[in-house]
C-alpha cells in the first residue's frame, strides 16, 4: 500500500527540540500497512529536504530504532521500538485496559462480569460490572474469596509453574464453601489440568449454592496469566446449556481480546481457545 503524505505537527512550545520531534515523526510513519519505507518515501511524507531526512534516518539507525535492509535500502522499526511499546503497554493498569471489554461483555450476556487477580490463596476482585444480583454471595471490588472455589481462581492456579502450584496445594486450606466445592487436593489438581487444557474453567454451585460461572485467564506479552475474568449468575438464568454454548465462548473471546491488548501473541493461544475462537 502506498504511504499517504502527512504534514509534520505544529509545535508551539519553546521547549521543543525540533530534531527529536522530526525523528519521532518518522517513527510514527510506520504502520501495519506501511511496515517499511524508503528514504524517498519518508521525504515525500514529511515534506522535508532529503539531506535532513537522511541524517535523521541514519541517527535512528545508529541508535538502534530502525533497521535498514542493505539490498532494498528500505527502513523498518527494530525490536528496540517493539520493546518500548511493550514497556508502555505493561505500565498500564490491567483494569484500565480491560474495563471497556468487561462492559461490552456484560451487555452481551446480561450477567455480572468480574476481573480478578491471584493474591496468595485467594483471588481479589479488582473490577466488576454488575448486571444482576448474585445468588447467595455479595461481592464487590476489593472482595477476596478462596481461589480453589472460583473459576477465576482455577484458571490462574492452572497457569502457575508446577513448583509454585505444589506449594499452593501443600499450604492451602481447601475450605468447603458448599457441598459442591472441590476440597480434595487430587480432585483439584485434575480440575486445574482440565482448565489448563481448555483455556477456561466452570463452576456450578462451588462458591455459593445456585451460582454458576465461566472464567478465562488474561495473559500478558510474556504469556503469563496476570488476571482473569468471569461471567457469573443464578442457575435460574444460566442453564448448563447456556453456560457452555453461550457464556464460555463470550468469556474466552473477551479474555483473548484483553490479552492481545496487553501484547499476548495470538499464535500462542492454546488449543482450547483456538477451537472456541475458530
Amino acid at each position: 500500500m502506498k504511504p499517504t503524505p502527512t504534514e509534520p505537527r505544529i509545535r508551539t512550545s519553546r521547549y521543543n527540540i525540533e530534531a527529536l520531534a522530526r525523528g519521532l515523526d518518522i517513527l510514527e510513519l510506520f504502520s501495519p500497512q506501511n511496515t517499511s519505507l524508503s528514504l524517498t518515501e519518508v521525504v515525500s511524507l514529511l515534506k522535508l529536504n532529503k539531506s535532513t531526512i537522511f541524517r535523521l534516518l541514519s541517527t535512528l539507525e545508529t541508535m538502534g530504532y530502525l533497521d535498514r535492509d542493505p539490498e532494498t535500502r528500505r527502513y523498518r522499526p527494530s525490536l528496540k521500538v517493539l520493546h518500548l511499546g511493550y514497556t508502555v503497554i505493561n505500565s498500564l493498569d490491567v483494569r484500565q485496559v480491560a474495563r471497556p471489554h468487561l462492559e461490552r461483555l456484560a451487555r452481551e450476556v446480561e450477567e455480572t462480569v468480574s476481573l480478578c487477580m491471584l493474591d496468595g490463596h485467594h483471588v481479589i476482585y479488582v473490577d466488576r460490572v454488575r448486571n444482576k444480583s448474585i445468588v447467595g454471595v455479595m461481592l464487590k471490588t476489593g472482595s477476596r474469596i478462596p481461589a480453589h472455589c472460583a473459576t477465576v481462581g482455577k484458571v490462574l492456579l492452572a497457569d502457575l509453574p508446577s513448583d509454585e502450584l505444589d506449594l499452593y496445594l501443600n499450604g492451602a486450606e481447601l475450605t468447603q464453601c458448599t457441598p459442591r466445592t472441590i476440597s480434595e487436593q487430587e480432585a483439584l489438581f485434575v480440575e486445574l489440568a482440565k482448565a489448563r487444557k481448555n483455556g477456561y474453567a466452570l463452576c456450578d454451585g462451588e462458591l455459593a449454592v445456585g451460582l454458576r460461572a465461566a472464567g478465562a485467564p488474561i495473559y500478558n506479552h510474556q504469556q503469563k496469566a496476570v488476571a482473569a475474568i468471569n461471567v457469573s449468575g443464578s442457575s435460574t438464568t444460566i442453564s448448563i446449556k447456556r453456560l457452555k454454548k453461550m457464556i464460555v465462548p463470550a468469556v474466552v473471546r473477551t479474555a483473548a481480546q484483553i490479552s492481545f491488548a496487553l501484547g499476548y501473541p495470538p499464535k500462542e493461544m492454546n488449543e482450547g481457545w483456538k477451537t472456541i475462537l475458530g
